[in-house]
This record gives structure tokens, sequence and C-alpha cells, in this order.
């Protein structure tokens, strides 16, 4: 039953994380995905021949340690004044700025970490394994496959670029925080 509870609990923050970021329109209208898609259109050469693997490897672990040290410095000196402004101040979707900084921050955290796990799972051979045991009958089995694979190998490298580019949304997060007035200054 604990289990249960720290599952619902956790699907909840995810949820509350997303909405303050905005929901897929979001994630799917910003620039910033949007030359992400582009950009891995543009470098086919690197999910044909699935080199970001190693890439996402070599890069998202220091990337993902740089991003949580600064989410963390980030919150820790943010004073308790500043942190009521900016649950004061909303954004036009009735979102406070302090709940959608967090939800940026995490946004960043969360698709480095998906990128990694996607690497993972697409490094490992169990998806190989179950086509090539299970639908070796078929007649299209290979042809499937490779498709399957491209398409997770675009999703991978798409990832790996949007997790990158994710640190000029944080920046640009932490720079909206200066530019906060505090209402009760005003």
């Amino acid at each position: 039953m604990a289990t249960f509870t720290q599952f619902i609990a956790f699907w909840k923050s995810i949820r509350r994380y997303f909405k303050g970021y905005g929901g897929w329109a979001a994630v799917i209208c910003s620039p910033i995905f949007i030359f992400s898609l582009i950009a891995t259109g543009l470098n086919y050469t690197n999910w044909i021949n699935p080199k970001w693997v190693a890439r996402s490897f070599d890069m998202i672990p220091s990337l993902l340690g740089f991003s949580l040290g600064s989410y963390t410095i980030l919150f820790s000196v943010m004073t308790g004044r500043l942190k009521k402004a900016l649950k004061t101040v909303k954004n036009p979707r009735g979102i406070n700025y302090l709940e959608e900084i967090n939800a940026t921050f995490f946004h960043f955290i969360f698709v480095q970490i998906v990128c990694l796990m996607w690497a993972f799972l697409f490094d490992g051979t169990f998806f190989y394994d179950l086509v090539k045991y299970a639908l070796t009958d078929y007649k299209y089995t290979s042809q499937l496959f490779r498709i399957a694979m491209l398409t997770g190998s675009f999703v991978g490298h798409l990832l790996l670029i949007y997790s990158f580019l994710l640190i000029l949304a944080a920046a640009i997060a932490v720079y909206r925080i200066a530019s906060i007035v505090d209402p009760a200054d005003g």
C-alpha cells in the first residue's frame, strides 16, 4: 500500500510540474523545441547511425550535475521576500512566477533524465531480442525493426539536443527573476 501511495504522490508532482510548465503546448510550440526538431532533422547522420547514444552518456551526466547544482543554488539564495514577490506575480495562464521558474528548472532536469534513460534503453538489447524472437515468421520484420530503430534514434537525438538547448530556457528564467518588481514597492 505504501508503494501505491508513493506512485500517486509521484504522478501528482509530475502533473503539477507539467501544468506549471504549460503542458504539451508549451513544449511543442516553444522555439527551443522547434529549433531542436530542426537541428535533429538536419543532423540526420547522428541518428541514422546512432552516434547520439555515446554523446548522451558523455554529456548528460555532467549537464545533469550542473543543472541540479544551479537549481539548488538558485532556490537556496532566493530570499523570502523575493519568493513572496514571485508568488504574487502571475503569468497570462494564472501560474505564479515562482511556480513557473521552478517548473522551468525542473523541466530542464526532467528532460535530461528522460534523455539518459532513453539512451540506456536504446543501447540495450531487450527490444532487439523481442523483435528477433517474436516476429521471426513475419515477412517484414527487418523493415519494421529498421523503422522502429530510426524512430527511436530520432527521438533520442532530439532529446539530447533539446536537453542541451534547455540551458537557454533556464538562463532566461533566471534573467526574468531580475526583472520582477516587488508588488509591495509599486
